[in-house]
């Protein structure tokens, strides 16, 4: 059984076993599945930074300054999708030594909210 919020790639997503959250930017061309846009988690204002505790703080700190917002809009998703896992996706294999992306700094930040989520 899949847990209700899980973080992945595009790549890994099984659109018949959970609901495919678009966080990133650009939207990969590839996909044939269906996305679900979320916008406001997408690492804007902070892509391109290549050192990752550079990337961490800027990234934290936008999400700091939207905490009432995500939180809000990762409810209305849940309620929206009730009973289906959240698969909130990027491009990045995490899986890869030293590979690193938002997506694991926004489990980390939501974690530390009390919000339950895993890596695919």
């Amino acid at each position: 059984m899949l847990p209700a919020l899980l973080t992945t790639r595009y790549a890994s997503v099984d659109p018949a076993r959970m609901v495919p959250v678009h966080t990133s930017i650009g939207r990969p061309g590839w996909v044939g599945y269906e996305l679900v846009g979320w916008r406001t988690v997408a690492p804007f204002g902070v892509l391109g930074e290549t050192d990752p505790d550079v990337f961490r703080r800027r990234y934290r700190h936008r999400l700091h300054r939207l905490t009432p917002r995500v939180l809000h809009e990762l409810a209305d998703l849940r309620a929206a999708y009730d009973g289906w896992p959240l698969a909130l996706c990027c491009f990045e294999d995490v899986t890869k030594p030293g590979a690193w992306c938002h997506r694991t700094f926004l489990a980390e930040w939501l974690a530390e909210k009390g919000v339950i989520i895993e890596e695919l």
